[in-house]
């Protein structure tokens, strides 16, 4: 079968001593055979060296009958991506715009593309409507869990980029009812978090909100978004291939999943040996620990209040602790999810904030609307990229996100 074909060469390659090169041709590797009388416009190509092949295919090998250089690299120092080096966030982060070349970012992304694919496609089968996310506003999510708010100049005025779109969300939901978003974040995570392989400093998450729903009733929705995902991402033909070479055990989980009070969650963290503050949420390694420990989707319900944002709505039953949730991914992955139902009174809003130590002129806008009336909502944020780490089975985080900002690094992209 005669071909035409344009990719990026993967290694350089000298004819006149070899007579072969390895071409990049989205998610595969060819290997073309250059013939003594094939045209050729050079000899010595360099990697990433943009190429035009026409040839026959035999078998698994092209034979080329010409050669065309369309790019050539104006420098020799830029690296190779090949071997990916995925436990190097630095380098990973910094040549980004080089790795996203590489076939298993490649494959990673499609995997991605089909997985919000089938999110949107679910939400919106239940009459969930998908509203535009802001990006920057006079005040954002000051529940951070060590991390700090960035900030811009807008008008000379001091904007908050978008850390979280909670508010939004309530505000939304006020017309909409049913709504999700799927909003960019901005944080500085502490550098600590860098160990952990799944925190980055700008994600994504598909923000999802729903007027007059329980907290129960939010979980359910939850749990049955994760399963038609990774269900339709089995039956598909070309994500199911990749989920093959990359996580192969990977199976639709059993619902209703596990479910977990924070007090019994603290009590078997504690016994697989890992300190507790308690009134704080647990740290990255009793998530870890607990989630390999039973191996399944599991459930964190009832945080102390103090040990979350304002806008989770108390518990009436038990003083001191919100109506809320997190939801582990198992085999040590940890939280891919939170939620809870919504503080909407405007009292309890301000009560929580001043506990906070918030400056309560920079949510003037909110507080507003909380005084004309804030309609009592449920809902909960799904981390993409720690989705898509889990269904993939990969490592690290800033292997799943084409232009990672792992915490701690800077002069990326």
């Amino acid at each position: 079968m005669k071909v035409k074909i344009i990719g990026w060469l993967h290694e350089d390659v000298d004819l006149t001593l070899k007579r072969e090169l390895l071409l990049r041709d989205g998610e595969r590797i060819l290997k073309c055979i250059i013939p003594e009388n094939a045209i050729i416009g050079e000899t010595k190509l360099l990697h990433e060296s943009l190429i035009e092949v026409k040839g026959e295919v035999k078998g698994d090998r092209l034979y080329a009958k010409e050669v065309k250089i369309l790019i050539k690299p104006l420098i020799r120092e830029h690296p190779k991506i090949e071997p990916l080096p995925e436990e190097d966030p630095e380098k990973i982060a910094k040549y980004s715009y080089l790795y996203i070349r590489h076939p298993k970012i490649v494959k990673i992304l499609k995997v991605q593309h089909w997985l919000l694919h089938y999110i949107r496609e679910f939400l919106s089968s239940k009459g969930f409507i998908e509203v535009l996310s802001p990006m920057i506003s006079p005040c954002s999510d000051p529940g951070l869990r060590g991390a700090r708010k960035l900030h811009t100049k807008y008008y000379g005025a001091t904007y908050e980029l978008m850390s979280s779109i909670i508010m939004f969300k309530q505000s939304s939901v006020a017309s909409l009812k049913k709504i999700f978003f799927v909003a960019r974040n901005v944080r500085e995570e502490p550098v600590e978090n860098l160990k952990t392989g799944r925190h980055l400093c700008e994600f994504t998450q598909v923000d999802v909100e729903w007027a007059y729903a329980s907290m129960y009733k939010t979980m359910e929705l939850c749990e049955e978004l994760i399963c038609y995902t990774i269900r339709k991402l089995l039956e598909n033909e070309t994500t199911k291939a990749i989920i093959e070479e990359f996580n192969p055990k990977l199976e639709v989980p059993k619902r209703p999943f596990k479910k977990l009070t924070y007090d019994e969650a603290v009590e078997i963290v504690e016994k697989l040996g890992c300190k507790i503050e308690r009134g704080k949420e647990l740290p990255q390694e009793g998530e870890a620990k607990i989630s390999e420990y039973f191996g399944e989707f599991l459930w964190i319900t009832y945080y102390p209040k103090t040990s979350r944002g304002f806008y989770y709505m108390e518990e009436p039953t038990k003083p001191g602790y919100n109506r809320d949730f997190n939801l582990l991914a198992p085999k040590g992955y940890g939280e891919i999810a939170d939620g809870g139902e919504r503080e909407y009174r405007y009292d309890k809003i301000v009560e929580r904030l001043k506990m906070l130590g918030e400056d309560l002129s920079k949510y003037k806008w909110f507080l507003t609307l909380a005084k004309i009336g804030i309609p009592p909502s449920s809902g909960f944020g799904l981390g993409v990229e720690r989705f898509t780490r889990y269904v993939l089975g990969l490592k690290y985080i800033w292997l799943a996100v084409p232009f990672p900002k792992p915490p701690g690094i800077v002069g990326a992209p």
